[in-house]
C-alpha cells in the first residue's frame, strides 16, 4: 500500500480529515497505510478515491495487488 501512502501524502490533507471525508475512522486509514491492509469493500474504495481525487480503479488495483476486494 505504499502507493496509497503516496496518494495520501500528495493531498496535503491531515489523515483525520481524509478519514472523516471517506467515512472511516482515522485509525482505520492509518492501518491501511501502515500495515498494508486493504479495505474489503468496493464502496469504501470509491469513497476514498473521491476524497483523494483519483479514479476508483486506481485504488482497486492497489487492493487487488495487496489482498483483494469484495464487490459486496
Amino acid at each position: 500500500m505504499s502507493r496509497l501512502k503516496e496518494l495520501l501524502d500528495r493531498t496535503g490533507i491531515p489523515r483525520y480529515r481524509l478519514a472523516r471525508r471517506a467515512g472511516v475512522s482515522p485509525a482505520t486509514l492509518i492501518v491501511w497505510e501502515r500495515d498494508g491492509v486493504a479495505p474489503k469493500r468496493r464502496e469504501t474504495y470509491e469513497r476514498l478515491a473521491r476524497v483523494l481525487g483519483v479514479d476508483p480503479k486506481e485504488l482497486l488495483e492497489i487492493a487487488r495487488d495487496t489482498q483483494g476486494v469484495s464487490d459486496a
